[in-house]
Order: structure tokens, then sequence, then C-alpha cells
């Protein structure tokens, strides 16, 4: 798990059908942080009591023992609201919760979400969030909070509670208007998706794109935002705007290709952009000019969360250029979300691009590397729809998905709330701790085929902050298998949420990070011993792993993500923006190996294949072979350590689930898996095919889809 910017607990998402969609406009319906009262609630005390409560200068509401208090507010028009809310509570026990809830009616409830025994240290708050569909012709609406208590000491506080109505894809325009691209002049509501796809009767362009496009920068036109975990926009107007950019593009056929296509970093405090190939076309309504679509993501600044977006323009070869219509529409990020679109002026100089020859065949020959690609739908019906069931993950969390098997990849959609992204070849998608099984991971299986014995090195003779007794005798191999014997708590994922974890995620530099990684946490056992989930250990893995290099090669700039995994991934056709991770913003720039990586879904097909064959390329191995195949559980005497549960192990940076109980099979059936932040999974079947997702709703479940795999490609008896 990764802490963004502050400690973070999973929140869920929950959508509930009433009845059918009517059309709205983004909008939001009702905010309370309880700073001036709760005069708009009415409260019912029951046995215990309600008042309004101050702790450090933030103002919440308290409710006791049975307590509860509701509000109402207005629906008219609203098909569709999302619902959030963040509790902190005290003395819960057994059935105890504190929950929200929402009514059509006031005397229906449906619960939205709720925290229970476990997040009651009386100080964090949890947010919980929910989706309803509203029954056409609702005009009002109620939200209701409680505790369900049976004693005074049932305590919930909550606070930060908002209610945003989404709008319906189905009524929104399908055509930017001139307007829009003339004046810069948006809506008061989005474009349908629609609107950034080509015509069925456009034409090959005239006009050929190469040169810079620039922008200063600018406030977003429209924002609105649906989610906010821990209030950020409340604290940073920069959430609100663009960074500048001045990006290089080169038009390939009817492709527009940016020559640079990782994260983008500057000096705006939110964000930096990545932009991904688009199309071009000619159109009789741009009037001479022709059609650009440019897919785009915001990345967030020092993390991991990727806001996926398109943008529009018209353009001609001699540098005449229409505004940049953008729109933001979909995420992977499980606490910041919204909705923005707008238009920002732009320049173009044209010029040439330099090593275009090369720019070219290397597009070509990623594209070429692409996997034979086919819809999931094309899969027999008893089975297609368990990839990607929503019984497992809910449809608003996903991002996308997939199954590859026999060298095909089948492709579930790419949605986004106003429509299908339509370039879903080209939607940025994060990795959050799938880095480390990809980048400390491998990286590891590749320095060990290189260097054999390596694994075995001690962490305090390569990593100076690392010393003393808490570090004696700490191997590459037990931070690697985050079993160092170093922490503070071995419950699962309490380290990780500390107020020592949060400064770490939000050091911006090295020497931050490492003095945090190594010293803010006791030795509490000999190492290679327990499995406690701490991405800390990962971080110094990749610090070691670098003096490693420059120590065997003489190189004092070697660097084991560049030096190691990007020939692999070169050699592996993978697109250019996996060739980045996340990087601490000092001159040391260490790759951050537990998170921070960005890819494409071919990437996610290419290198998850590459595993299960073995680690090879070209008929070469280039990992180490014993290392691979424990990670994969193909080494049955080596299974690795205990993690969270009986049914679950983590080594070399890989999960594993024990799947032979809830398959039905006659015995174990090891499924090594990766596992990132919000709702990212990747399973590789004992057999070969890999089924993967990416999401943002806090959902880990893949059982249906390993029950369909197994139906499609048997291996459990």
């Amino acid at each position: 798990m990764i802490i963004p910017r502050l400690a973070i607990v999973l929140s869920f998402i929950m959508v509930m059908t009433i009845l059918p969609l009517t059309q709205a406009h983004a909008q939001e319906l009702l905010t309370e942080n309880f700073e001036q009262s709760a005069g708009d609630w009415a409260i019912t005390p029951g046995r215990g009591s309600a008042q309004i409560t101050t702790y450090a200068d933030n103002s919440s509401l308290q409710l006791v023992r049975d307590a509860a208090a509701v509000r109402s507010f207005a629906l008219s028009g609203v098909s569709r609201i999302d619902i959030a809310a963040s509790f902190a509570a005290s003395g819960l026990e057994g059935n105890d919760s504190c929950l929200i809830e929402f009514s059509p009616d006031g005397q229906s409830w449906y619960e939205i979400g709720r925290i229970e025994d476990g997040k009651d240290d009386g100080l964090s708050l949890h947010p919980v969030s929910g989706t309803v569909d509203i029954q056409t012709g609702t005009d009002r609406g109620y939200i209701g909070v409680r505790v369900a208590g049976n004693a005074d000491n049932d305590i919930c506080w909550v606070d930060n509670i908002r209610v945003v109505a989404r709008p319906s894809p189905s009524d929104l325009s399908t055509i930017i208007p001139d307007q829009s691209f003339d004046r810069g002049t948006t809506p008061d509501r989005p474009f349908s998706t629609d609107a950034f796809n080509r015509p069925s009767d456009a034409t090959q362009p005239t006009h050929s794109f190469a040169g810079r496009l620039h922008s200063a920068g600018t406030a977003m036109s429209h924002f609105m935002l649906l989610k906010d975990d821990f209030d950020y926009a409340a604290s940073s107007q920069s959430i609100r705007t663009l960074p500048p950019f001045a990006i290089d593009l080169l038009q390939i056929d009817d492709e527009l290709v940016p020559l640079v296509r990782t994260p983008i970093a500057g000096n705006h405090q939110d964000w930096e952009w990545i932009f991904a190939p688009g199309k071009v076309w000619d159109d009789p309504a741009d009037k001479g000019l022709t059609r650009a679509v440019l897919p785009f993501a915001l990345m967030e600044r020092n993390a991991n969360c990727i806001h996926n977006g398109l943008a529009s323009f018209r353009f001609d070869s001699q540098g005449t250029i229409s505004h940049f219509v953008y729109q933001i529409g979909s995420e992977t990020c499980a606490y910041t979300q919204f909705d923005a679109w707008g238009a920002t002026p732009v320049t173009y100089v044209p010029q040439p691009i330099a090593h275009s020859e090369d720019v070219v065949t290397a597009y070509h020959a990623e594209k070429a590397a692409r996997l034979e690609r086919r819809s999931i739908d094309s899969l027999p019906s008893d089975v297609a729809d368990m990839f990607g069931s929503e019984e497992e993950v809910a449809s608003d969390a996903m991002t996308a998905f997939g199954y590859i098997a026999d060298g095909i990849h089948y492709t579930g959609g790419c949605d986004t709330r106003f429509g299908s992204y339509l370039y879903c070849d080209s939607l940025v998608l994060p990795s959050y701790s799938w880095a480390k099984s990809l980048a400390a991971g491998i990286g590891a299986m590749r320095l060990e085929k290189l260097h054999p014995g390596a694994m075995q090195s001690l962490i305090s003779n390569y990593v100076p902050a690392c010393t003393g007794a808490r570090w004696r005798g700490v191997t590459f191999a037990d931070a690697l298998n985050m079993a160092t014997g170093v922490y503070n708590s071995g419950g699962h994922e309490v380290d990780e949420q500390s107020a020592e974890m949060r400064s770490f995620f939000l050091a911006d530099s090295h020497a931050e990070k490492i003095n945090t990684a190594c010293t803010a946490f006791d030795r509490q056992q000999e190492p290679g011993e327990k499995f406690v989930y701490r991405t800390g250990d990962t971080y110094i893995l990749g610090v070691a792993i670098n003096a490693f290099l420059r120590e065997k090669t003489g190189n004092p700039a070697a660097d084991y993500y560049a030096d190691l995994l990007e020939p692999m991934w070169r050699g592996l056709g993978m697109s250019p923006l996996i060739m980045s991770i996340r990087r601490t913003y000092d001159s040391e720039r260490q790759p951050f190996s537990g998170w921070g990586m960005t890819l494409l879904r071919n990437d996610i097909a290419l290198v998850t294949t590459f595993l299960q064959r073995g680690g090879t390329i070209n008929g070469e191995p280039v990992l180490d072979k014993k290392m691979l195949n424990a990670a994969l559980q193909r080494d049955p005497q080596n299974r690795g350590l205990r993690a969270v549960i009986d049914e679950q192990r983590y080594q070399s940076g890989f999960w594993a689930w024990n799947a032979g109980s809830a398959l039905g099979c006659k015995g174990d059936v090891w499924i090594p898996a990766l596992s990132g932040f919000g709702g990212l999974s990747a399973a590789l079947m004992p057999n070969g095919p890999v089924y993967y997702y990416i999401s943002d709703g806090g959902a880990f479940a893949w059982r249906n889809a390993a029950r369909a795999s197994n139906r499609l490609h048997p291996f459990c008896e």
C-alpha cells in the first residue's frame, strides 16, 4: 500500500440502483464540515448525545452511543450522486459502527459506508463514499449519519460530508463547437467522449504536424470535485490549474506522437503532464484545418495517481492553431477524483524534428510488438462476464482490465464518466505497488543473474543510513521479501500508515527518504522470519542495488532501473512510458522502487507474458531462474513467507494466493499475483494465462476470473 501525502485508509465504492437514470449537470449539492454549526441538521440524541467538537482547529459532529443526524438537500433533475464523508471513532467493539446513509424519501435508508472496530483510535479520519442512482422525479434527498452503539463510550466523529451530482453521458454534446476552438468558450457541462472521436465521414489529414506545442498553463475552466478524502482542494487552489507545457509532436501517418512520453516534471505544486499518441484527420466542419486529438494524463506530483483526459485542437502546417480543448473524466486514484473541462490558448511552432526517422522507426516497432488484441466479449459467453465482474470490482471504479492467453490479449472497455475513452491503447495506467514486482522484483532477479550471490549481500554494507544493530545481518533478499525484522508494529500495514511513513512518502529528497526508512523503526526480530508490509524496505533495496552496481561496475552513475530494467523493457518492445519510474526530486534521482511506474495496457500484457514464459527474451533467459521460479510458485519447497493470512505468501515482490479450496480443486493451487494500492491486481495463472485489472475502489478480488481461466485453460483438478 502507498500512503499519498497523508495517511490513507482504503475507501470503498458502492453503487446502488434505485430507479432509472435521468440527466443531470455536474454540481455540488451539499458540503458540510461543521465549522459553523450543525444548525441545518435534525439531531436525534437517542440514549446518547450530539454536539460540535473541535480538535487541532478542526470541527466535527460528535455522535455518542446511538445518536443520529439527518439533513435534506435538493435533488430536482439529478440522476446520479456521489456521497462522501470521513469518520473518526473510539470505543467501537463487536457490531458497533459509524454509518452514513442515503434516503430518497426520509423513510427508506440505504447504507453508503461505515467504519467499525479496528478503525477507532479516536484520531484517524477514515473516508467512506458511494454512488447512488436516483429515481426520476425525486426532488429531495436525505443524508443520515449515526452511531450504532450500545454504550456511552461508543463515539463517532463525522466530517467532510459532500454530495455531488454526476452528469449522464447520454445527454452530453457529441461535438466540440466552433466557439470552443475559436474563442475558448466551453459549455457549462462536459462533452461526451464521442466529441473526441474520428467521425465516420472523416478523411485523411491535409496538414502535417511537426514541431512544438506550447501552453502557458491556465486555471481549469470548469472543475467539479467528486471525491477529496484529504481536503486537498481546500488547502491548494493549484489542484484546479493546468501546468504549462512545451512538447514536441510528430505526425506519423494519421497519428500524432509526442516525442516525450514519460511524466514531465515542472514547478507545479500538484500535477505533471503525460502525453500519449493520438489521431489526426480532416473534417469539413474544421474549415480547411486538420483536427487533432491528443490523449493525456495529469499525474500527481511525487505520487502515482493518474487522471486521464482527452484534448483536441485544429491546426495547419504553417502554424495556425486553435484553442486546446481538454476534458478529464476518469482516473485511477482512490482518494481524489474530479471532472474538468475547458479550453486554453496554445501556440504551435512548426520545425523539423531531430532524428525523425528514428522516431518513426521506433514507433512502428512499438506498434508491431503489441499482442494481437480481441474484445473480451469474443470469449465464450459463459466465461466472458466473469472477467471484470461487477461482483468483484464496481464498474465506476474500473479503469481497464484484460485476459492474456495463447498470445491473444482479450481486453475489456476503458470507460469514463462521459463514455468510452476511445484511445484505450494510449490510456496511461499507474503501477502503484506493482512496482514492487516489476521494478524491485524483476530488477533483483536480473541483478542475481548477472552477479550470482548478490541478493545475499548485506544492506548495511551498501546503505550508510542503515547501520548499527538494527540492520545487522539484513540481506538484499530480506528487504525484497519485506522480512528485515526492522519494524515498529507487526500488524498489517500499521507501519505503512504511521506518521513516520507519512514523512517518508511526502519527502522530496533521497536524504529525507532514506533517513526515515532506515532510522525510524526498530529491530524486533531476526531477519528472514516475518513478513511485514513496508514500502520503505523496498526503497532501501533500490538504494542498495544502485550502490552494489556502482561498486561492481566502477560507474558512479550506475542506476539499476536504467541499467538493468530499461534494456529488458526495450527488448520486449514495451512503450516509452515504462522507461520511467518516480524518482526523488534532488540530484540523486533515486528510483522509488516500490511504486511510481506508469505503463500502457500492452506493457502489462508484454511483461506478464515475459514472466510466464520464464523470463526469456528472444529465447535467452535474462532473470535468475531460482528466484523467478520461487516468486511464481514453481518451487513447491519454497512458497515464501506467510503474508497476513495462511492462504497468502509473499516472495521477491510477488504475492501468492492458495486458490485450491476456493476453486474446488483437490489440492493446493498457488497463484502468484501483482498487487497495487487502490485496486490493482494481476494474477499469473499456473499454466500461463494472465488476468489483470486497474481500478481504484479498494477491491482486490479475482476469484471469478480464476474460475473463468480454469474453464478456458484448466489448471485445477
